[in-house]
Formats: structure tokens, C-alpha cells, sequence
């Protein structure tokens, strides 16, 4: 019975002391909330990030020119290597290597009727696509053979805009492709506009990855005339013979060509793309952690100003047989109150939040649908957090509380 009259007076005191309380109680959920919606978006984009390389096939390697993002330490600047079709003569020669699919890449603005929107384009050997996506698949026609310099097929998202009621495009209907290029007229450098009609092949049922679904694919030759790009390639897919081929296929590149061709795994590249978040996302946690200890100094503040002006009540209680240790429970039970208040609105306000700035935030809407994560362990610690550092805060005000006087205490006016 008396652990439930001290938990009484302890929610009784913070009662009586409502705005000081509540501003106290405030700090901890906004620190609180501050980590949980971090965690949740770093949760969020992980997942986005490995869902849509792990759309790509296990066995891919992609070959770009130079090294990855050109920063590879002994990449000799202006040293590319050109993917040409000797690159991929190459490449078919090496051991492990099952098929090695060139690509061109483009864009421009796609025009159906009255509608466009920009969209990247991607000229390949179409009828080696599941090599690259196994998962992709047809909604309606079919892929475009290699001979048809005419046809096109579009991912779903180019196909299915969200701004508008009905389908942008259908199979069997006339596009136009419209891109800007600066040529050299009589020496004098012009910006020039192009256009091209092609017919819809197929549309792409929804795969969930931006690199199938918000492009339009057409054949390579339509592709290395439409961009002028002299048969000068700007990605290699090389397909191994499995999975744990990889490595030894990535080294033989490597061996080969030096630093000056860059050789990436759809793995490796999740992988630092996932490190550089967690190291931004540890950056917004740590501050989030500073957030929290705030919250911590108001809790001593509030206790001990509590125990100051609780003097006399404090020496009546040990008056009548109040023990230290009863009284430190006490006031350690108002912390914890603090705490446990503080910890589970955070979590309600984090866990909201973090929908709201998906929301708002450009890699939240549209195409990009990343959303919040939340594993049960995360929220546990964060929680357990707030809990610990309120009852922690509060150890100096209770000692405070307990070790008075209580002739001292009953005196003080």
C-alpha cells in the first residue's frame, strides 16, 4: 500500500506542477520523437535502396566507362576507356562471362497526343532484358526485336502517369521522342531540336524498380542513330555464370583494363550507397541523442526545484517515519513518470512524423515511394532510453530530497 501512496504523491506532485511538468515531459518526447522518425526514414530508404538493386539480377555486372563515380584512388584523370564493340568482344572473352549486353542511354521528352513528360530511354538487345530484370513482364505486347528501328516499350510508370485519369500511352499507339543537341552548323554551334516517331510494342507491368519502370526501351541500332553515339556504348550489363562468379569476373576486368573502367555489382553498390546513409543518418541520430540529454537536464532542473520548494512537505513526510529510501523512491518514481510519458508520446509523435515528412519530402512522393520503417528493437531502445536517462536525471534531486532534515526541513519558511 505504500508504493501505491508514493506513486500517488508523485503523480500528484507533477499534477500540481502542470506547465512545468509538461514542458519537462515535452523535451523527452521531442527527442524521443526526433530518433524514432530518424530511424524510421533510415529504415525506409534501406529498404528502398535494396528493393530496387534486388531487382536486378544476381549475376549482373555493370561496366561504365570510367571508375566507379571517378574517384577510384589510381584513376588517371582523362584516361577512360571507350565501350565499343570491342569492349564487348572483349568482355564475351572471359572466362565465367555468359552473355555481355551493350546499352545506350538517353532522354528526352515522350509525346502522346496532347500529354509529354521526360523520361530516360535505354536502347539494348531487348530479347536479353530478363538477364538483366528476371522479374520483368509484359501488361500488354511484347519486347521489340533488335531489326525494328521503329518500335518502343514502356515501363509502367511512363505508361501509367499518376497526374493523369487514364494511361499516358497505349500498345499499338505513335509517340514522338523530342531531345535537344548542340551541332556545328557552318562553325557556328546551334542548339537543335529533334523528333522521332516510334510505335508502342508493349507496356511493362509495374516491377517496383525506377530502372525498368520509369523507362522506354527501344532498340540499340534505333538508339546509336537517334543519339548519334557512333556505336560508342555508355553501359555494359556482363552477365555471369552465376552468382559467385562475380568476384573472379570483376577481377579480370579489373586486371585487364586497370582503374580506368569502372565494374560494378548491383551488391556493392546497395552496399555503399547503405553505408554512406547509415553514416548520415548516425550523424541525425547522434543530434537526436543531444535532443534527448536536453530533455535530461530538464528533468533535474524540475526535480530539483521540486525538492526546494517542497521542503516542508518533504520534512513532514520524514516526520512520520518516511525513510530515506521511501523518499528517494519518491522522487525517483516522478522522474521515471517523466520519462515513461515522454518516452511512449515520442514514439506515437516519431512514428507520425516520420509518414508526414515521407510525405513532404521529395523522395517521399511520386516515383519514389519510399516508406518508413520501424523494427520493434529500434523503438524498444529508443524507449528504454527515454526511461533510463529520466530515472538517471532524476538520481541527484532524490538523493537531495532524501538526506534532508527533517527539523531542518520542517523549519524552512
Amino acid at each position: 500500500m505504500v508504493v501505491l501512496d508514493l506513486i500517488g504523491l508523485s503523480f500528484g506532485a507533477l499534477k500540481e506542477r502542470r506547465l512545468r511538468s509538461g514542458l519537462t515531459v515535452l523535451m523527452v518526447i521531442i527527442g524521443v520523437a526526433l530518433m524514432t522518425s530518424i530511424n524510421g526514414l533510415g529504415g525506409g530508404m534501406n529498404n528502398y535502396i535494396s528493393e530496387q538493386l534486388g531487382t536486378l539480377g544476381a549475376n549482373v555486372l555493370i561496366v561504365t566507362p570510367s571508375s566507379a563515380f571517378g574517384m577510384e584512388p589510381g584513376a588517371q584523370s582523362g584516361m577512360q576507356t571507350k565501350l565499343t564493340p570491342q569492349t564487348v568482344r572483349t568482355l564475351e572473352r572471359i572466362q565465367g562471362v555468359k552473355h555481355v549486353i551493350p546499352s545506350f542511354t538517353g532522354g528526352g521528352t515522350l509525346r502522346s497526343g496532347s500529354e509529354s513528360e521526360t523520361v530516360s530511354i535505354l536502347g539494348m538487345d531487348q530479347t536479353k532484358v530478363a538477364y538483366i530484370a528476371p522479374k520483368a513482364s509484359f501488361e500488354s505486347g511484347s519486347f521489340v526485336p533488335s531489326g525494328d528501328s521503329s518500335g518502343i516499350v514502356l515501363g509502367y510508370s511512363v505508361a501509367h502517369q499518376s497526374n493523369l485519369e487514364k494511361p499516358f500511352a497505349k500498345t499499338g499507339q505513335s509517340v514522338f521522342i523530342e531531345f535537344s543537341t548542340v551541332e556545328n552548323q557552318g562553325g557556328v554551334e546551334k542548339l537543335v531540336t529533334k523528333r522521332k516517331a516510334f510505335q508502342v510494342r508493349g507496356v511493362l507491368n509495374e516491377l517496383g524498380s525506377q530502372q525498368i519502370d520509369s523507362v522506354a526501351f527501344i532498340s540499340l541500332a534505333a538508339a546509336n542513330t537517334l543519339f548519334a553515339k557512333n556505336s560508342v556504348y555508355d553501359t555494359i550489363y556482363v552477365i555471369t555464370d552465376g552468382p559467385d562468379e562475380n568476384d573472379k569476373v570483376e577481377a579480370s576486368i579489373t586486371k585487364f583494363y586497370g582503374k580506368n573502367i569502372g565494374v560494378i555489382s548491383p551488391k556493392a553498390m546497395a552496399s555503399t550507397i547503405q553505408e554512406l546513409m547509415g553514416t548520415f543518418i548516425g550523424f541525425l541520430s547522434a543530434i537526436a541523442t543531444v535532443s534527448m540529454f536536453v530533455g535530461a537536464v530538464g528533468i533535474i532542473t524540475t526535480l530539483y526545484t521540486s525538492v526546494m520548494e517542497r521542503t516542508r512537505e518533504i520534512g513532514l513526510l520524514k516526520a512520520l517515519g518516511y525513510t530515506r529510501e521511501t523518499v528517494l523512491f519518491m522522487f525517483l518514481t516522478e522522474s521515471f513518470t517523466i520519462g515513461l510519458l515522454g518516452g511512449l508520446l515520442g514514439l506515437i509523435f516519431g512514428v507520425a512524423g516520420a509518414y508526414v515528412l515521407i510525405g513532404l519530402l521529395p523522395f517521399g512522393a511520386g516515383a519514389m515511394r519510399v516508406t518508413p520503417s520501424f523494427l520493434p528493437t529500434d523503438l524498444a531502445q529508443v524507449f528504454l532510453l527515454a526511461c533510463a536517462l529520466s530515472i538517471i536525471a532524476g538520481i541527484y534531486p532524490a538523493w537531495r530530497a532524501s538526506t534532508l532534515s527533517p527539523i531542518t526541513a520542517l523549519k524552512k519558511e
